[in-house]
């Protein structure tokens, strides 16, 4: 399994930095992995506040704004090379998964446990895809059954647990381009590729309003989240 980039070990150490509640690599990239093969566009400000846990009530997750910026900045890069990568190249896409060096075993249930996160934000739109095309059914079918196995559900015997965890690595991958290629031959032209905007986060001025909502999707505003830093 190739190494991740220098922008990815960046990427992780910041999340790292952020505290327990916040997203794992890995586990990012199973959530944005199922926010751009959804059925239905999930904009960032309804799930970024997911990436680093924030509840209402939190302190702020950010430093200051400069602190927001180069993590939300790295936040979407990987959106939006995820996003591309599906859309001009989905035979080289491949999902991230961490690895367990004392056994040498796939850790691929944190990549799940990020992409079920994705899935409940929009349950009935995904129930489509199970009604979908066999090779989507399949698909959808399989993700879901790992998310369940990951769960700890108790109608799996071991048998079957071991099955699924010995093929699940080579499976997830096929599985997402299965997705995405039903959502790209269903979607309107403008969702075909969709990141957010480049620097979202700022005004044209480059500062925020202190009645804003703050940028990192905590939904208070900055003046009482990141801004009071």
């Amino acid at each position: 399994m190739p190494k991740p980039s220098r922008r990815l070990r960046q990427l992780e150490q910041e999340l790292l930095a952020l505290g327990e509640e916040a997203m794992l690599l890995e586990e990012l990239d199973g959530f944005i992995a199922g926010l751009l093969v959804c059925p239905e566009l999930i904009k960032p400000s309804e799930w970024l506040s997911i990436v680093w846990g924030a509840q209402e009530g939190d302190p702020p997750v950010f430093d200051n704004l400069d602190h927001m910026n180069r993590v939300l900045g790295l936040v979407m890069e990987h959106y939006n090379d995820v996003a591309r990568t599906l859309i001009e190249h989905p035979d080289r896409y491949g999902p991230l998964f961490p690895i367990d060096k004392r056994h040498n075993e796939i850790l691929w249930e944190i990549w799940i446990g990020g992409f079920e996160k994705a899935v409940k934000l929009r349950p009935a739109a995904w129930r489509t895809l199970l009604a979908a095309d066999d090779e989507t059914a399949r698909a959808m079918s399989g993700l879901l059954t790992l998310a369940d196995v990951e769960r700890g559900d108790r109608r799996f015997s071991q048998e079957q647990i071991d099955a699924l965890t010995t093929t699940a690595p080579d499976r997830i991958g096929p599985w997402v381009v299965a997705l995405n290629q039903w959502r790209l031959a269903n979607d309107e032209p403008a969702q075909t590729f969709r990141p957010p905007p480049a620097s979202p986060f700022a005004t044209p001025s480059g500062k925020v309003g202190r009645n804003d909502p703050c940028p990192c999707g905590s939904g208070k505003k900055y003046k009482k989240c990141c801004g009071l830093n």
